[in-house]
């Protein structure tokens, strides 16, 4: 399709953007260098309007999820423990772990459960931390940059970050960042949403819960993120995809009920691509481990050299 010139550069800083299709409000372009995906336009063009973005949106969309469901209800437990079953060393619990993009804590709460000594929480809205804080008094929160928390550098056993990714206009920084407050031998686990996956060859521009126009910037492949990964420093350990439970006959009481046919068939959309991800075994989640090395004589393992390109174009 023909190339477009959008406004904000792929993260690699390398390639072009061909177009993959467009709709009236977003178009979906592809990385010819790294085959990243870029939603056009992004919702946000610097990390620094992330702030300000993500404490409005997340206030709306925790206001309308909340609507029917019981205070303290726990759903279902965090997507990081469904890397720790295809990752068994993750099982053991350390000293010091980060959740990055916490949320109201609840992963917060998982660790500590799990036997993690200190557990830490950051995001960037301001509102959903104060929850997270009234949820969870005895963990430590924060919804400032991290060089503003007081976490030591190199310090870190464990930083989790379950789709962050997609939201980062300047993905290299953030992970260089944590490459630094990790301590050597310390790992990382990303979690974001598969572009390979059934789902999306199935769905394509219908695929909405994840293509997430309205709030996602880059969305990656299983290649597209072992490059980035690598390119920060990082030794990947592991990496893959998995699948989320399919909806339970509940769910669709609601839409039947109010007699909405067009939500209807979106969560049957929906779940047609479940079904055929499950069927040729690339789920809608992609999840990479990986470890910062542990310093040698000759410096390796120290922190790469900051190498994040301007993107913009």
């Amino acid at each position: 399709m023909i190339a477009t010139s959008p406004r904000l550069a792929c993260w690699c800083g390398q390639g072009s953007w061909t177009a993959q299709f467009r709709t009236p409000r977003f178009g979906l372009l592809r990385c010819t260098a790294c085959g990243c995906y870029g939603i056009d336009p992004p919702p946000i063009q610097r990390d620094t309007e992330s702030a300000e973005f993500y404490t409005e949106y997340y206030a709306a969309a925790d206001a309308t999820a909340a609507i029917g469901r019981p205070a303290g209800d726990p759903l279902h437990r965090s997507r990081y423990w469904r890397v720790v079953e295809r990752v068994p060393r993750l099982e053991a619990a350390g000293q010091e772990v980060l959740d990055v993009g916490c949320g109201e804590g609840k992963l917060c709460a998982e660790l500590a459960a799990a036997n993690w000594k200190h557990v830490i929480g950051i995001d960037v809205s301001s509102s959903r931390i104060a929850r997270a804080r009234q949820r969870y008094p005895s963990l430590t929160f924060h919804d400032q940059p991290i060089q503003e928390t007081g976490i030591p550098r190199a310090s870190l056993d464990l930083v989790v970050m379950d789709n962050v990714l997609e939201h980062l206009p300047d993905p290299i920084a953030l992970l260089q960042e944590m490459y630094e407050f990790l301590a050597p031998g310390g790992s990382i686990v990303l979690i974001t949403p598969n572009m390979e996956s059934g789902n999306f060859r199935l769905l394509g521009r219908r695929w909405t819960p994840e293509l997430a126009p309205h709030a996602h910037v880059f969305l990656y492949t299983r290649a597209s993120i072992a490059r980035l990964v690598s390119r920060c420093g990082f030794a990947i350990d592991a990496s893959g995809t998995f699948h989320v439970r399919l909806r339970g006959w509940r769910e669709w009481i609601a839409p039947i009920r109010s007699g909405a046919p067009k939500e209807l068939l979106w969560r049957a959309l929906q779940e047609a691509g479940d079904v055929f991800g499950r069927l040729i075994g690339a789920g809608p989640m992609l999840y990479v481990v990986a470890t910062r090395p542990a310093r040698s004589a000759d410096g390796a393992g120290d922190p790469p050299s900051r190498v994040s390109p301007d993107t913009r174009s």
